[in-house]
Formats: C-alpha cells, sequence, structure tokens
C-alpha cells in the first residue's frame, strides 16, 4: 500500500512539476516534494533488506552524497562570485532546490548501491566442507 502511495505521489509530483514549469509559481516546493518521494521510494526497498546490509548502504550513500554536495558547492561558489553580479534568486526558493535536489539525489543514489549489493549477493557461492575432506 505504501509503495502504491508513492508511486501516486511521483506522478502527481511530476504532473505538478510540468505545470509549475508553464505557471512558474509552485516549481521550488514542486522540486522538494518529488525529491522526497523518490527518496521515500527507494529507502522502502532496502528496509526489506538486513539491517547490517541496509547500513551498509546507507553509509556508502551518505558518503557519496557528502562528496557530491561539497563538489557542488565548490562550483556553483565560483560560478556565483566570479560570473554573477547579482543574483536575482530568493533564498528560499534556493533552500527549496537544493533540498529537493539533494533527497532526490540520494534516492538515486541508493537504487544504484541496492542494485550492486544486490548483483554482489547474487554473485556469493557457498562452499561446503565435506566429511570426507
Amino acid at each position: 500500500m505504501r509503495k502504491k502511495l508513492l508511486i501516486g505521489f511521483m506522478i502527481f509530483f511530476v504532473g505538478l512539476f510540468l505545470f509549475a514549469l508553464w505557471d512558474g509559481v509552485f516549481l521550488s516546493m514542486t522540486i522538494v516534494g518529488l525529491g522526497f518521494t523518490i527518496y521515500g521510494y527507494r529507502h522502502e526497498e532496502i528496509e526489506k533488506l538486513e539491517e547490517k546490509v541496509s547500513k551498509r548502504i546507507m553509509r556508502q550513500v551518505d558518503a557519496t552524497l557528502m562528496n557530491i554536495t561539497i563538489y557542488g558547492l565548490l562550483v556553483i561558489g565560483v560560478v556565483i562570485n566570479f560570473f554573477l553580479d547579482k543574483p536575482q534568486l530568493s533564498l528560499i526558493d534556493t533552500i527549496y532546490v537544493a533540498l529537493g535536489v539533494l533527497f532526490g539525489l540520494r534516492g538515486l543514489l541508493i537504487r544504484s548501491v541496492y542494485q550492486e549489493e544486490i548483483q554482489d549477493q547474487s554473485k556469493v557461492t557457498t562452499i561446503r566442507k565435506t566429511p570426507s575432506s
């Protein structure tokens, strides 16, 4: 039930995003909603795994996301300082967009790490020791 609800929210936020592109009013809040929905949907998948595997996936996702965030902020800072005289963005819209992008990226990173984990588990073979050896 929860997965269907999250899929419904994704469809709703994509539709609202397309409307917001045309209208321009709710664009930042739509990005936040879509980011949180993507994160929630992907986090639902790893909740089904063992706690140890789930923690390992989240540690790897958090480390990757932190690196991307730091390098992204450095690039954005350089662009703003050297190429923009007076930025015309409101602070709250910028915060909404940043949160939406970060949570959306976190959800997509969970997906990629989860798929790698599933592939690694399928490659594991068990070697049994027989009594004669």
